[in-house]
């Protein structure tokens, strides 16, 4: 995996990003938290594009949607698509397609508390003022 790696290292150049293992190869993400590409094996690059000219333009030029084998059925994840791989060949292009998934990454979501997620915290009931001890009066 270490020539795709360094293949999409090389196109990231100068773009403000952080990378890190997962999925079993690598996921670069954006300042705001949003992962704009990854590396799938030593042969496919992805980049993230949602719905538009951009993820259009890719697909006619040789991309395709990442399809992964789930539990029962092929799964598409559509808004990522798999670069041709002309893209190994031509840094230049690969670096401009990565600089356009990169500056057009959504930010990462934050998962939204459930109500029921969210535990409540009974109040404790004020404690009453500890009774002074009453002295016993003594009978004549």
């Amino acid at each position: 995996m270490s020539t795709t790696l360094d293949l999409l290292t090389d196109a990231c150049v100068g773009l403000p990003h952080t990378a890190r293992k997962m999925f079993g190869g690598h996921g670069f993400f954006a300042p705001n938290g949003g992962m704009f590409a990854g590396i799938l094996s030593e042969t496919e690059v992805m980049l993230k594009f949602v719905e538009g000219p951009a993820r259009t333009e890719l697909i006619s030029i040789g991309g395709h949607p990442w399809v992964y084998e789930g539990q029962s059925k092929p799964m598409t994840m559509k808004e990522w698509i798999v670069v041709p791989e002309s893209f190994f060949d031509d840094p230049e292009r690969f670096a401009s397609w990565a600089k356009r998934a990169h500056t057009q990454v959504p930010p990462k979501k934050v998962a939204a508390k459930k109500k029921d997620d969210v535990k409540k915290v009974a109040k404790k009931p004020a404690s009453a003022p500890a009774k002074k001890p009453v002295a016993k009066k003594k009978r004549k």
